[in-house]
């Protein structure tokens, strides 16, 4: 077997995000970092958080 392990879609877009709001690196940094395009790197983030905005949203609704 070669290369490092498969990574799902999430687990791509959860890097990415923390990447970027945790370790303050710029999505072209980021899109370097993961061997991936810019507008790519930028939609995983856009999409994780957009799983992470509903996420809140539903729990937000179950305690009100």
């Amino acid at each position: 077997m070669r290369g490092g392990p498969v990574l799902r879609a999430e687990d791509l877009h959860k890097m990415a995000w923390h990447m970027h709001y945790d370790e303050g690196m710029s999505w072209e940094q980021i899109a370097a970092e993961l061997e991936e395009p810019l507008a790519a790197v930028e939609r995983m983030a856009a999409a994780y958080e957009h799983l992470t905005d509903t996420v809140a949203a539903d729990a937000q609704h179950v305690l009100f």
